[in-house]
């Protein structure tokens, strides 16, 4: 497969509610081994952000769940994550190549923190689906192989509230993906809790890595390329719902 077919995006943004430009994302803090419950294994990563993150883990050893590692966005350089709030629209994307030997017990994609750690992304039986966090669940099916090159799209828009009150127009998050036919996407799914999107007076950490569940002689490659960040830009940019709405959507 051609990897150029699927570069997925020509711009992308992170917005405030109230029209002012909020602080580029302009680097990446890597958080290795959050999960470490295989603490012997060899890893290696490529830190090149925007142009490509890159975990390599092999010879795990004795362990007993997984190791998990992110690079969440950060607007100060990589020295802290990113806060995102109720108002901090953000379209993210990226195109992953995920190989791992065995396939059973890896998965990557988009890392979600805020009340527990959530991921978008795809699983080893190929399944492509967001599960975890605050962020509302998706399911695409298993439309994923394996060790092909996937590109990954998530969307953010606020609603009226302020992440801290009830909201009477609840955020919506829409998820898309690419496994070299177009994109397919997921619509605007409404948030369901009661503040009707992030959570503003918690932290609410994004941005890209893979957990694996070790096996002896097991490895696993997360290579994350095509990463578009967000840049300041002004609210009209996410009149997206206008704009991508001839996009093709799964039944």
């Amino acid at each position: 497969m051609d990897r150029k077919t699927l570069v997925p995006l020509a711009f992308l943004s992170l917005l405030a509610a109230a029209g002012t430009a909020s602080a580029a994302i302009n680097g990446v803090f890597y958080r290795d081994r959050l999960f470490n419950d295989y603490p012997n294994s060899n890893l290696t990563v490529v830190r090149n952000f925007p142009t490509q993150i890159k975990y390599t883990e092999t010879n795990f050893g004795a362990g007993t769940f997984a190791n998990r590692h992110s690079a969440y966005f950060s607007d100060d350089g990589g020295t802290t994550p990113k806060d995102f709030n109720y108002g901090d629209a953000f379209d993210v994307c990226t195109t992953l190549d995920l190989d791992a030997t065995p396939a059973n017990g890896r998965e990557a994609g988009f890392h979600i923190d805020q009340f527990g750690l959530g991921i978008f992304g795809v699983l080893p039986n190929g399944e492509i689906a967001n599960f975890g966090s605050v962020l509302p669940f998706y399911s695409a099916g298993i439309v994923w192989t394996p060790g092909a090159p996937v590109s990954l799209r998530m969307t953010y828009r606020p609603g009226n509230g302020d992440g801290v009150n009830p909201s009477t127009i609840p955020s919506t998050i829409e998820y898309q993906y690419n496994v070299g036919s177009g994109f397919v996407s997921s619509g605007q799914i409404p948030f369901s809790n009661l503040e009707g999107g992030i959570v503003s007076n918690f932290d609410f950490f994004l941005g890209l890595g893979v957990q694996n569940q070790g096996a002896p002689g097991g490895s696993s490659v997360a290579d994350f390329t095509n990463i578009k960040v967000p840049s300041p830009a002004g609210l009209a940019v996410l009149g997206l719902a206008g704009a991508f709405a001839g996009r093709r959507r799964r039944a």
